[in-house]
C-alpha cells in the first residue's frame, strides 16, 4: 500500500540534516547495510564523492520504492540520529491516509462532472472568498476546548450550498483547508440517509471507506480531529445519534459460555493468524484451519464481523481484525496448542514499541487497552465468561526486559510506547513502566504528541536522560486543537519531570522551537533548587528567547557542569549574557560547547574575559565558527594569563591559517594547563606546523594531544614533527588524518617512533594517501616503539601484501599496539580472514573502523 509514498518523502531533505561527520559515517555504514539487506552495492567511488543530493538520487535509482528508505532509516539509528528516524516514521504514517486520497478523487470527479455549471477553480475561489474565510476561522484555537462546534450554512434553495460544501470537501482532501485541524472529514447526504432504516456510526462511515484505509479506531480515539459535513440536514426524517462508542457484543445469543468462548476464540485466532502473516483475505480452508466451521462463518457474516465475496472472506474492516487479533490473548491458556505463526504477548509488545507495521502496531495498542481492569470487566460482562488476567503482567515483564536491552541492538520507539501507555489511562501502570526507562528519546511534532508525552513523562520517577525534539507546537500557525493555555499546561507537566525524577542528569534539546511563554516555563523548571541537572544540551535552537532568563537558569543550577549550545546562533547580546554568567562565582560550568554558534572576533573578546577569571572552565569548543586569526590572537592572550585553567581547546573549522599558529605557539610556552588542542580543518599548511613544532620541542610545553586533521599538510612537515616526537616525552597523541602525509612522510615519522625518548601513544594517519609501501616502515616501528597503543590507518590504499607485513609485526612479542584503525569490510575475503585471524591470535588487539570517531564527536559536543 505504501510503495507510492516513498517518492513523495524528501530523502534529500533528510540527508541535508546530517552534519558533515554524520554524512561521511552514513556513507561508510551504507556499504555494510546494503550487504545486510542483500542489495547490490553502489560502487564506492560513486558513494565517496557523492553530495547529499547525488546520494539521494543514487539511492532512489538503485533501490526504488521502500528499499531505499528501509536502509536509510536503519542507518539513521546507527549514527544516533533517532530524531530523523522518528520524523521520517511520522511523515510516512501521516501519508498513509487512503481515505483522503479516495475523497480527493471522488470529489474532484463530482466537481468536474456533476456541478450545475462548469465553474473554473480560480473564479469560484474568488467568488466564495468570504465564505471560505468564515469556514477557516470557525475552528481557530480560541474556540477550542468545547467538545463540539456546529456551523450551519443557510441560504435559499438553489443558491449553491451543496456546491460549496462539495468544494469544501475537495479543498480539504487536496490539503488546502483545515490541513492540520482535521484528519478526517466525512460528507453525509441527508437524502441518502433517509433510505437507511437503522445503522451504527461505523456502518454509516464504512460505506465510503477504502478497504486499505487507516483503522477506524483512530477516528474514535481522536474525535477532535473529525468533522462531519451533512448536506440536506433539514431534510432528515429521523433522529441522528452519532454515538462514537464501538459494533462489540458476543452476538451468540443463548449459547452456553463454553461454546460461545470457543467460537469467539476461533474468530480471534483467524484474525491474529492473518495479522502476524500479513494476510487479510481468507479462504474456506483458512477458516477451517483456525477452527471456524461453515455455520460459524455465516454467523459472523450475519453479525457483520466478516464479509464474504465468492469463496473469500475478509473482516469488515482491518481495525475489526486488529481488535479481534488482540482479543485472542485474552482467551489463551497455558495448555493451549501453540500456533507458531502467531507471536506471543511479549513478541507483540516488542513489535509495537519498536518498528511494527501499522496493522501490528494497532493490534498492540488494543492489547494495552485490554489490559486495564475497567476494560477487562466490561468485556467479561459482555461475553459472559472470564478472561485471562495475566496480560498486564506479561506486558510489564516484556517492557522491563526491553529497557535492559542494549540500545544499539533494540531501539525503543517512545512515540509508540507512550501512545500505548496513554491508551490505558492507568496511572499506576504507567508509573511502573516509566520507571523501567532511564533514557528516553522523544520527538514531539504536534499537540497530540505533547499531550501523550506529558502524560507519560510526568509519571516518570526514574528518568536520568531526556532527548527531546519539539516542533510545530508553540507556533501561531500550527492549527492546534488546544488553545495556548492548554498547550502550556501540558508543557508544564512535561517539564515537571526535571524535578520529580530522582536522579535526572541530562537534558538534550535538539532542534526545538519554543515561543516566549514556553521558554519561560522551561527556564523556571531548570532553575528549581531540586533540579539536579548536570548536562544541558540546547542544539540548533531557533532562539534562546529571553537569553537572560536562560542563562540565569543555568547559573542557579549548582549541579550543571556541561553546557552545549552547538548550532544555536548567538547574538552579541547573548554572548555577553553568557559570559557574564560564566564569570559569576556561582557558575559551575566546566565544559562549554559553542560549536557553530556564530562566534566572531568580537565574541572572542567576551570569551577572553571568562578564561582569565573562571578557573572552573576546563573545556571550550569553538568548532565551525568564524573565529579567524584575530580571534585566536585574543584567545591566546587569555591562555597566557596565569589564572587561565583551560585544559581543552577545540578550534576545528575556524578559518585559521599559519599566522594563527604563531599566536598559539607563544601561548603554549606560557600556559601550564592546556593538554588538548584541536586545530583540524584549518589552512595551517607546513609553515604553521613548523611554528608549532618550535614550541613543542621546548621543555616547558605541556601539551599532550595535538589534532591536525585536514590542515593541508605534506611530507615536508614530518621532518619537524619527527624532531618533536623524538624529544618531547609529554606529547601522547598526534592526529594527522586527511593530510597528504604519503609514504615518505610516514617513513620519517616511523624513524622518530623508534627513538627511545618517543612516548607517543596514539597516531592518526587515516586518509593520508598511504600505500602498502609504507607498511615495512610501520612494521619496523611497531616492533620497537613500546608506547604506541593506537594507530589509525583507515581509508588508505593498503593491499593484502602490505597487511601481511603489518600482521607479522603485530604478532611480534615486543609490539604493544592495542587498537588498529582499519575497515575490514573494505578488503577482499582473503584479507578479511587475515585480519580476523590476527585478532583471534592477539586478544589484546582490536581492529576497528573509525576507532576514535565517537570519542572525538563527544569531546566536540557533536554527540552527547
Amino acid at each position: 500500500m505504501a510503495e507510492f509514498l516513498f517518492s513523495d518523502i524528501g530523502l534529500f531533505w533528510y540527508l541535508k540534516e546530517l552534519q558533515k561527520e554524520e554524512f561521511w559515517k552514513f556513507k561508510e555504514l551504507l556499504k555494510q547495510e546494503l550487504l545486510k539487506f542483500e542489495l547490490k552495492p553502489i560502487p564506492w567511488p560513486m558513494l565517496k564523492k557523492a553530495s547529499r543530493e547525488d546520494l539521494a538520487k543514487l539511492l532512489d535509482k538503485h533501490y526504488p520504492g521502500k528499499q531505499a528508505w528501509e536502509v536509510t532509516l536503519s542507518l539513521f539509528l546507527q549514527i544516533n540520529r533517532c530524531d530523523l528516524w522518528t520524523k521520517a516514521q511520522e511523515e510516512i504514517r501521516n501519508k498513509l491516509n487512503p481515505y483522503k486520497s479516495h475523497m480527493k478523487d471522488k470529489f474532484r470527479l463530482i466537481w468536474e462532472k456533476e456541478t450545475c455549471l462548469q465553474v473554473p477553480d480560480d473564479f469560484y475561489t474568488e467568488a466564495t472568498k468570504n465564505e471560505y474565510e468564515e469556514l477557516s476561522a470557525a475552528y481557530t484555537a480560541g474556540q477550542t476546548g468545547q467538545h463540539s462546534l456546529t456551523m450551519v450554512l443557510q441560504g435559499s434553495q438553489g443558491i449553491g450550498k451543496t456546491t460549496l460544501l462539495r468544494k469544501v470537501m475537495l479543498e480539504w482532501a487536496e490539503g488546502n483547508l483545515w490541513r492540520e485541524k482535521f484528519t478526517f472529514v466525512f460528507f453525509l447526504d441527508g437524502c441518502d440517509m433517509n433510505s437507511i432504516t437503522e445503522t451504527s456510526l461505523v456502518g454509516l462511515l464504512s460505506r465510503d471507506w477504502p478497504g486499505s484505509a487507516e483503522p477506524i479506531e483512530d477516528i474514535f480515539s481522536q474525535p477532535e480531529k473529525v468533522l462531519f459535513i451533512i448536506d440536506g440536514f433539514e431534510e432528515l426524517k429521523f433522529d441522528l445519534d452519532l454515538n462514537t462508542n464501538c459494533v462489540f457484543k458476543s452476538g451468540l445469543g443463548n449459547c452456553p459460555p463454553k461454546q460461545s468462548r470457543a467460537q469467539l476464540k476461533s474468530l480471534c485466532t483467524l484474525a491474529a493468524d492473518g495479522i502476524w502473516t500479513d494476510t487479510f483475505v481468507f479462504h474456506s480452508g483458512d477458516l477451517r484451519r483456525n477452527g471456524i466451521s461453515e455455520p460459524d462463518a455465516f454467523m459472523w457474516v450475519d453479525l457483520r464481523l466478516l464479509q464474504r465475496n465468492s469463496d473469500r472472506f475478509t473482516f469488515v474492516h482491518v481495525c475489526i481484525q486488529e481488535f479481534c487479533a488482540a482479543m485472542l490473548y485474552l482467551f489463551r491458556r497455558p495448555q493451549d496448542n501453540a500456533n507458531l505463526a502467531i507471536g506471543s504477548v511479549a513478541q507483540l509488545v516488542k513489535a509495537t514499541v519498536t518498528q511494527a507495521p501499522t496493522y501490528l502496531l494497532q493490534t498492540g495498542i488494543f492489547l494495552f487497552g485490554f489490559s486495564t481492569e475497567k476494560i477487562m470487566n466490561m468485556l467479561e460482562t459482555s461475553f459472559g465468561f472470564p478472561l485471562s488476567k495475566e496480560i498486564k503482567q506479561e506486558i510489564t515483564e516484556c517492557l522491563q526486559s526491553l529497557s535492559q536491552d542494549d540500545p544499539n541492538q533494540v531501539v525503543v520507539s517512545f512515540h509508540e510506547l507512550f501512545n500505548s501507555l496513554f491508551e490505558t489511562q492507568d496511572k499506576e501502570f504507567i508509573t511502573q513502566v516509566m520507571d523501567f526507562f532511564e533514557d528516553v528519546n522523544i520527538y514531539i511534532n504536534n499537540t497530540d504528541d505533547l499531550v501523550v508525552s506529558a502524560f507519560c513523562l510526568k509519571h516518570s520517577q526514574n528518568l536520568q536522560k531526556l532527548h527531546l525534539c519539539i516542533q510545530n507546537v508553540f507556533s501561531d500557525d500550527c492549527g492546534a486543537i488546544l488553545n495556548d493555555t492548554q498547550k502550556l499546561c501540558f508543557w508544564r507537566d512535561l517539564c515537571s519531570v526535571f524535578t520529580t525524577s530522582r536522579n535526572f542528569q541530562v537534558l538534550d534539546l535538539d532542534n526545538c522551537t519554543f515561543d516566549e511563554a514556553s521558554q519561560t516555563i522551561l527556564c523556571k523548571a531548570l532553575a528549581q533548587p531540586i533540579c539536579r541537572l548536570q548536562k544541558l544540551v540546547y542544539n540548533f535552537a531557533s532562539s534562546l528567547g529571553n537569553g537572560l532568563d536562560f542563562f540565569k537558569a543555568v547559573l542557579h543550577n549548582p549541579h550543571l557542569k556541561y553546557l552545549n549550545l552547538h548550532g544555536t546562533s548567538l547574538s552579541p547580546v547573548e554572548v555577553r549574557q553568557l559570559c557574564e554568567m560564566l564569570k559569576h562565582p556561582m557558575c559551575n560550568v566546566e565544559q562549554l560547547m559553542l560549536g557553530k554558534c556564530n562566534i566572531t572576533v568580537e565574541a572572542c573578546r567576551e570569551i577572553t574575559s571568562v578564561l582569565v577569571c573562571n578557573q572552573r572552565l576546563k573545556l571550550l569548543s569553538l568548532i565551525e565558527n568564524p573565529v579567524m586569526n584575530d580571534g585566536v590572537m585574543l584567545l591566546c592572550n587569555a591562555l597566557k594569563h596565569p589564572h587561565c585553567a583551560l585544559e581543552t581547546l577545540l578550534l576545528t573549522y575556524c578559518c585559521l591559517n599559519s599566522v594563527a599558529c604563531d599566536y598559539i605557539s607563544q601561548a603554549l610556552l606560557c600556559n601550564k594547563s592546556l593538554s588538548l588542542l584541536d586545530l583540524g580543518s584549518n589552512f595551517l599548511e607546513d609553515d604553521g606546523v613548523m611554528s608549532l613544532c618550535e614550541t613543542l620541542k621546548h621543555p616547558t610545553c605541556n601539551l599532550q594531544q595535538l589534532w591536525l586533521a585536514g590542515c593541508y599538510l605534506t611530507p615536508v612537515c614530518c621532518k619537524d614533527l619527527s624532531v618533536v616526537l623524538s624529544s618531547n616525552e609529554k606529547l601522547k597523541t598526534l592526529k594527522l588524518g586527511d593530510n597528504k602525509i604519503q609514504d615518505s612522510g610516514v617513513k620519517q615519522l616511523c624513524e622518530a617512533l623508534k627513538h627511545p625518548n618517543c612516548k607517543l601513544e596514539n597516531l592518526g594517519l587515516e586518509i593520508c594517501q598511504l600505500t602498502s609501501a609504507c607498511c615495512k616502515d610501520l612494521a619496523s616501528a611497531l616492533t620497537v616503539c613500546k608506547s604506541l597503543r593506537g594507530l589509525n590507518l583507515d581509508w588508505n590504499s593498503l593491499d593484502h601484501d602490505g597487511l601481511v607485513v603489518l600482521c607479522e609485526a603485530l604478532s611480534h612479542p615486543d609490539c604493544a599496539l592495542q587498537l588498529l584503525g582499519l575497515d575490514k569490510s573494505a578488503f577482499d575475503e582473503e584479507t578479511q580472514l587475515l585480519l580476523t585471524a590476527m585478532e583471534d591470535r592477539s586478544p589484546h588487539l582490536t581492529i576497528l573502523h573509525q576507532p576514535w570517531g565517537k570519542d572525538e564527536y563527544m569531546i566536540k559536543g557533536v554527540l552527547l
